[in-house]
């Protein structure tokens, strides 16, 4: 069974988004936190949402170069 809501260590661990990115991505409203007692909670559901809904990475290969020694 997958968890509900995660700590903010585990969002760390789980999204790979640093604690800081984590906090500014709230206060700007991009993912919400929860606090109960002491501990803070963000959703799981809403990192994942985050994370899907952020822009593809553009990624080129560079042109491969024949090795120096094939002439």
């Amino acid at each position: 069974m997958e968890p509900y809501a995660l700590t903010i260590p585990e969002a760390v661990r789980f999204s790979g988004i640093a604690r800081t990115t984590l906090y500014v991505l709230a206060s700007e409203g991009k993912i919400t936190l929860r606090k109960i007692g002491r501990r803070t909670l963000v959703r799981a559901d809403d990192l994942k949402t985050l994370i899907e809904e952020l822009p593809l990475a553009d990624i080129r290969c560079a042109s491969a170069k024949p090795p120096a020694d094939a002439a």
